[in-house]
């Protein structure tokens, strides 16, 4: 009788001999299945092709945790909805895109399009699907998503997940090959409270990723084509196209792929490098950049269905990558360009009819001026605000018209409604107005009625802004204030480098990679323009300019001396007039000799003497830290721009504030420090406004006015000296006649 301890001996010995007798009988190695099998039927199969993340010339096996299995291609795969404008990535009333791929909608009522393309080989898909979350404060039992398919009838659908995403199903007819435009319209109230912050309170999310309609995997064709739709549809969504590369990559290569592929989304969207063994989001197009023995381009699905772009380059050159991506088509990412001199109404700006139905509602249009506009005196711009709002709107609400987030009028919504009023003209200083981009805000706060209890519906529209409502701004001679704003605005991708002394310079050339990706296109490119990444530690010491020290305290990271507490002091006040209390003064004592009272004086007169900061650069960083500096080493080259990097600087973050900074104009900047809350402050020197136009009769009143308003001492001085120069002519001559008639 055989004991149960040996059964389990010869029972293991049994297994060991089975698997011998499987190894012996398949020697090939896993790979990855990429494509699903077409047959089942046991013919011979044909060797294996190139997996992603490998060489052409070893293969990698990827092996499964519980067998040697290649993983399960997915059977469906989803055409995601995509946004057909580009939206502020902070959370705002309205559509936001306040995380990667997820749309919030924001307010008791909220509208948007969004939009689907279908290829046209497939068949069209008859239900859509939407993953939402809703906050808590949102009332379920009057909550309703609309939902309209290219301006059919709308479907009515319940707002009942608050834990997290969950999918709503509906069928549809209205789906059509290629463009379609669905529509979201919601009502979401709050369960408590009504007014302007219980606005912020509800809200609804779209994981886009999500949503949209299902096909089977075999149904997309891996091609061109669509692999730039699914490349479109991510990077609208605030995804970025992934490259997947090995730490042997060619640099070179990289970088003209990288290249390549940014002029194709037309510098707006974002690229992340990565290795082949990331974690990758699910249904995510990717490029494949493969060291191999030939040069050529194609399209496969990895196991979630999305389209992955494999390139695969030879002896450091890569193919050509003309064809390889057709343009991606996306919003527009710049502003409409306003012609100053002349009136532009909302509607040439691509803005209709502006209608607010929130207790708290902004909506900002955006429009740009030319490079070389500048005017600093007391011009004015005209607004011919034509608008309208209800009846019965309780007392206090109120209409805040803003530029540039400054407030130009205050105007009631609680008397004299229902109807739409006379053209309403606003008159406002130019100089709030900057080259660039800038924004005209309305913005409506109303106040609950009562406040502590849900909204009722409201049965009209509490605000409309007609599209005829115009902007005049008045014109400006060629001029500029000098700083690093204008090259940065005409950097060229071809303009950024890495220094050769950088320390950590494969990582460099990838952050410079993915920056010039991101780089829209300008105007006025300048290929004399440079950007050049650095470490600090690698920071050319040649310069005399360079504040070193102060460089040093502002990006290295702080350390806690072993000796010092780092318990917070005790607080120092006064209160009684008992002399063992504590005093403190609220300013520095300072020198009370005659010494002292000028040197005090004067630096009082050189900070109201320039429009600038009197600061040196020094100066000025001190007690600031951040995690990169941009600057011109060099104050006799501004085209030439360093990005100094600290050692704790992220180059994905560093990425996407530069590009922000770049359409964002700040005018006379000489530095800027990145924060480390990703923020950037500005360093302004004193530089005279540049003049680029011819100085004529026509123009020499409002070039006189921009040096007046730049240094109103200065112009001062300069006119008083002026005014005792011309009259030593008149003495002269006095003088001279004079002594002619004593003779």
């Amino acid at each position: 009788m055989i004991s149960r301890r040996n059964q389990l001996g010869l029972g293991g010995i049994a297994l060991g001999l089975g698997l011998l007798a499987s190894t012996a009988l398949s020697q090939e190695a896993p790979v990855i299945q990429i494509l699903p099998p077409e047959t089942t039927q046991p013919e011979a199969a044909p060797e294996p092709e190139p997996v992603l993340g490998t060489t052409i010339d070893a293969a990698p096996a990827v092996r499964d945790s519980s067998e040697n299995a290649a993983p399960a291609v997915a059977k469906t795969r989803m055409l995601a909805l995509r946004p057909l404008t580009k939206l502020p990535e902070t959370v705002r009333m309205g559509a936001s895109l306040p995380a990667s791929g997820v749309l919030r909608m924001t307010g008791e009522v909220a509208n948007i399009d969004l939009g689907l393309q279908l290829p046209q080989d497939i068949a069209v898909p008859t239900e859509l699907v939407l993953a939402t979350r809703s906050a808590i404060n949102v009332l379920p039992d009057t909550a309703v998503l609309q939902v309209s398919v290219n301006g059919g009838n709308p479907v009515d659908l319940e707002l009942d997940h608050f834990d997290g995403f969950g999918m709503l199903r509906f069928a549809t007819p209205d789906l059509v090959p290629g463009a379609n435009r669905i529509s979201l319209s919601l009502r979401q109230p709050h369960r408590i409270f009504c007014g302007p912050e219980a606005s912020f309170g509800v809200w609804t999310e779209f994981d886009l990723a999500q949503s949209g309609v299902q096909i089977p995997t075999t149904a997309l064709i891996p091609n061109a084509e669509n692999f730039s739709l699914a490349v479109g549809n991510q990077i609208s969504t605030g995804r970025p196209l992934r490259i997947l590369t090995d730490t042997n990559t060619d640099i070179e290569v990289l970088r003209r792929v990288t290249d390549s592929l940014g002029a194709a989304m037309g510098g707006q969207g974002q690229i992340n490098i990565q290795s082949f063994y990331s974690v990758a989001p699910k249904q995510s197009a990717a490029v494949a950049l493969i060291a191999s023995d030939r040069s050529q381009i194609s399209y496969r699905q990895d196991a979630s269905g999305a389209i992955t772009m494999q390139i695969e380059y030879a002896n450091g050159e890569a193919p050509d990558l003309t064809n390889a991506m057709p343009s991606v088509t996306l919003p527009a990412a710049l502003p409409p360009l306003l012609q100053p001199g002349e009136s532009h109404s909302l509607a040439d700006l691509g803005v209709g009819d502006i209608i607010g139905n929130t207790r708290y509602y902004r909506n900002d249009v955006q429009f740009r001026l030319p490079n070389d506009w500048l005017l600093l005196a007391n011009q004015k711009a005209r607004l011919d605000l034509q608008y309208g709002f209800a009846d019965d709107l309780p007392k206090g609400a109120t209409l805040l018209v803003k530029v540039n987030d400054q407030t130009i009028r205050l105007l009631p919504l609680d008397r004299d409604g229902g109807k739409i009023l006379e053209p309403l003209a606003v008159n406002f200083g130019a100089r709030l107005l900057h080259p660039g981009s800038n924004t005209l805000s309305f913005e409506m706060m109303v106040p609950g009625n009562p406040a502590d209890t849900a909204c009722v519906p409201h049965p009209t529209d509490m605000l409309v802004v007609t599209k005829e409502t115009t902007l005049e701004v008045p014109r400006s001679p060629a001029m500029q204030l000098r700083g690093i704003s204008t090259p940065l605005s005409n950097l060229t991708s071809g303009g950024i480098n890495v220094s050769p002394d950088a320390i950590e310079h494969r990582k460099l050339e990838i952050g410079a990679a993915q920056f010039a990706a991101s780089l829209l296109p300008s105007e006025n490119q300048d290929a004399g323009v440079t950007l050049t990444l650095v470490d600090f530690a690698s920071v050319p010491k040649s310069s005399a300019h360079l504040p070193t020290r102060a460089l040093q305290d502002a990006l290295l990271p702080r350390a806690v001396s072993a000796g010092t507490s780092t318990a917070p002091q005790a607080p120092s006040y006064r209160l009684s007039t008992t002399t063992d209390a504590p005093a403190t003064s609220a300013e520095p004592p300072t020198d009370q000799s005659i010494s002292g009272w000028f040197l005090h004086q004067r630096e009082k007169l050189e900070r109201a003497a320039f429009l600038n900061s009197r600061d040196s650069f020094a100066d000025w960083l001190a007690g600031r830290h951040g995690d990169a500096v941009l600057m011109p080493i060099d104050p006799t080259q501004p085209n030439a721009l360093w990005l100094i990097l600290g050692p704790e600087a992220q180059l994905d973050g560093i990425n996407r504030a530069l590009t922000d900074l770049r359409a964002t104009r700040f005018g006379e900047g000489g530095a800027a420090l990145l924060s480390n809350d990703g923020t950037w402050q500005i360093w302004s020197s004193v530089q005279l406004p540049k003049v680029d136009d011819l100085v004529t009769p026509l123009n020499m009143l409002p070039v006189l006015g921009n040096y007046a308003s730049w240094s109103p001492f200065l112009f001062t001085v300069v006119l008083l000296t002026l005014g005792l120069i011309s009259i030593v002519p008149a003495l002269l001559i006095v003088i001279l006649f004079r002594k002619r008639r004593l003779r």
